[in-house]
Formats: C-alpha cells, sequence, structure tokens
C-alpha cells in the first residue's frame, strides 16, 4: 500500500490542474461540491475516493459514506474509461450505487479532465517529438484494432464453417424462431387442455 498514497497524490495534483485548465470542467465541480465518488478495484484491493472540495478534487482512500460508489475490474474500468457515460456500467460486470446522478457529472469531470498524451508529452520533449510519437501511437493502435478485427473474423468463420464448433449465424436465427414457434405451440396446447378440463 505504500506506493498507493503518492499515486494518489500525483492523481490530485493532476486532476486539479487539468480541471483548473477547462472553465467546463470548473463549472461541472462547483456543481458538485460536497459529494464524493468511490471506485473500488475489484480483485487489486485498492479504493480511490474523489471529493468535490470547493475548488478542489481531493484524492483519498476513504469510501465511507461516497455519495456514488462504483466497483469493477481494472478491465471494467478500462473499458468505462472509453465510454460515453456510466450507462455503460450495464455493458460490464461493474456495480454502481448511490447517486447515479452524481457518478454520471464525476464521469463528466473526469472525461474533460482527460490529458492530451501528446500536449503531455511536448511538456517534456518538445511539440516535433511527442507529435512523432503520437502519429507512431495512433498507427500502432489502429494496426492493433485492425488485426484484432481480423482475428476475431477469422476466428468466428473457423468455427462456424471449418470446425463447425458453433452454427452460422442463419442458422442459429433459425433454430431460435423453431424455439420461439415450441413455445408457442405449448402455451396454446396448455391453454386448450386447461379449457377441456373445465367443461
Amino acid at each position: 500500500m505504500s506506493i498507493i498514497a503518492p499515486l494518489l497524490s500525483f492523481v490530485e495534483r493532476e486532476l486539479n490542474r487539468l480541471v483548473g485548465e477547462s472553465t467546463a470542467a470548473a463549472d461541472l465541480l462547483a456543481r458538485l461540491n460536497g459529494t464524493s465518488f468511490a471506485v473500488h478495484v475489484e480483485g487489486v484491493g485498492v479504493t480511490a475516493v474523489l471529493h468535490a472540495k470547493g475548488e478542489r478534487v481531493r484524492v483519498d482512500t476513504r469510501g465511507e459514506g461516497a455519495t456514488a460508489t462504483l466497483r469493477a475490474t481494472p478491465f471494467d474500468i478500462m473499458k468505462l474509461m472509453r465510454s460515453e457515460g456510466v450507462s455503460a456500467v450495464k455493458r460490464t460486470h461493474a456495480s454502481l450505487s448511490g447517486d447515479l446522478q452524481v457518478a454520471e457529472r464525476y464521469s463528466q469531470l473526469l472525461k474533460l479532465a482527460r490529458p492530451d498524451i501528446e500536449d503531455e508529452l511536448a511538456r517534456w520533449i518538445g511539440d516535433v517529438p511527442a507529435h512523432a510519437l503520437g502519429e507512431a501511437a495512433r498507427g500502432a493502435g489502429a494496426w492493433i484494432a485492425r488485426a484484432a478485427g481480423a482475428l476475431r473474423m477469422n476466428t468466428s468463420e473457423y468455427l462456424q464453417e471449418e470446425s463447425r464448433a458453433l452454427p452460422a449465424r442463419l442458422e442459429a436465427e433459425a433454430f431460435f424462431a423453431d424455439v420461439e414457434r415450441l413455445r408457442d405451440d405449448v402455451e396454446r396446447a396448455a391453454a386448450r387442455l386447461d379449457r377441456l378440463t373445465r367443461k
């Protein structure tokens, strides 16, 4: 736990700097004054709590009585960071409790205060090298996305067409349609039998 305190201190300092650079983030922070948002990272045993205190955000590990609480694995947290809002929690194994409107506002605050990696790098190594690194990272990200898409398509095609471990999409749709028809037939037969037994 010794590394957690300096890490949270760094996060607090950077978050306040970035909020200070964004009028929209500062306005949102003012509306959040007096509230808190706890994030419990499942499987790691780490809790980080954001407290809106006037014009600043305080970050610590005391999550008792938080206005809203998110419990999620590191993987789900990464997915949520790329999403548009807390409604994406439904598509993960994460859970959200407390005041959902406050949770949504903290989500917006973190998006408004998200650092631009290229700008942050430029502060340390200069504009030209930072831009070159940014271009390289974007190219690598695009390549990884294309490779993942191709792998997903090839795996799906292999499992459906060659190994026949999974049914093709049309076969699955036909099967589900048959199941629905069978369910309807059973319900009709049960209703008819019920009417006959009452006569």
